[in-house]
């Protein structure tokens, strides 16, 4: 990151989680004081308010924006450079790329499915049973809450779930953990430990156990296209279309267009779904490397992909 060296590390590391927490924090204040005065106008019934999943998607909208996207802009600002410069999000894309990333993420997906499947029965030893009830109640509560949002039956429904849950996370989380965070690591690490490093704390941020694992690899995916690609938008690509396969396998689900073994492929008796996509997954992520080696260009605006940035 150019233009920044007069600020240490250990400071943007503190203003960028630091504003995230903060703001976090004020953010979910101004939800809850409009929670309550919400249930006051309706007799004080605080369980009916709740009730209301619109109010908590918008909720969680705010939240998403000034919880990942406001503090890059905080740090971008203080560095005196640009946010889009910052993170790279000056830069276009070629299809090339795209149709590369669709297929990298499209593949993984049964993979996923297979892990989040064979770490389902997770547990830990009798001396921390306290720590696995309170995980296992706090991913309970995660899964009921991200099914309440999924459950929709109109069209509208739909445009508002991928707008919440597939393009403006996709974005935002994006610009804050490879953008920002993992920028920053570049200063202390190698980037191949930072991409994982970043990739490790995008995971627990999730706070799911079961789903630890795939979200830390999915992270890495996205963390490694960054780096070879030289572009912010390939990971935020691959993040929208993540999100995008589950709130629309969910919409098929919860309408009767599809069953609940859509949510399984890759496991069980469809477990050669998941070696097959693995061999695609690593052919077009390889392709994507061996581009990065070539210097082939995945960039519409610039000629080559700057070596600096690069692996």
């Amino acid at each position: 990151m150019k233009n920044s060296t007069a600020i240490t590390t250990g400071k943007k590391l503190f203003v960028l989680v630091g504003s995230s927490v903060g703001l976090t924090i004020l953010a979910s204040l101004v939800v809850s004081v409009i929670l309550l005065f919400v249930s006051m106008t309706q007799g004080g019934n605080v369980e009916m308010a709740n009730t209301n999943i619109t109010f908590f998607k918008i909720s969680q909208l705010v939240i998403t924006i000034v919880t990942f996207f406001v503090p890059v802009v905080i740090l971008s600002r203080m560095c005196g450079i640009k946010s889009t410069s910052f993170v790279q999000a000056d830069k276009r894309f070629s299809v090339t790329a795209l149709l590369l990333v669709f297929v990298v993420i499209i593949s993984i997906q049964p993979f996923m499915n297979a892990i989040a499947e064979w770490f389902s029965g997770w547990s830990l030893p009798p001396s921390l049973s306290w720590l696995e009830h309170w995980l296992k109640n706090m991913e309970k509560r995660n899964i009921d809450l991200i099914g309440r949002f999924l459950d929709v039956h109109s069209v509208g429904g739909l445009v508002l779930n991928v707008l919440v849950v597939a393009i403006v996370p996709a974005i935002c989380e994006e610009f804050f953990f490879r953008g920002g965070l993992q920028q920053v690591f570049y200063e202390k690490m190698n980037k191949h430990t930072a991409v994982w490093f970043t990739a490790i704390i995008f995971s627990t941020v999730h706070m799911e156990v079961s789903g630890f694992l795939p979200r830390v690899m999915l992270g890495a995916c996205f963390g490694y296209l960054f780096v070879w690609t030289g572009t912010i938008w390939l990971p935020v690509v691959a993040h929208f279309i993540n999100n995008l396969i589950g709130v629309v396998a969910e919409y098929l689900i919860y309408n009767q267009f599809a069953g609940k073994s859509l949510e399984k492929i890759g496991t069980g008796d469809t477990l050669w779904v998941t070696c097959c996509g693995l061999v695609l997954f690593f052919v077009a992520l390889g392709f994507i490397f061996w581009q990065r080696e070539k210097k082939v260009c995945f960039l519409v605006r610039d000629k080559q992909i700057n070596e600096s940035s690069l692996i």
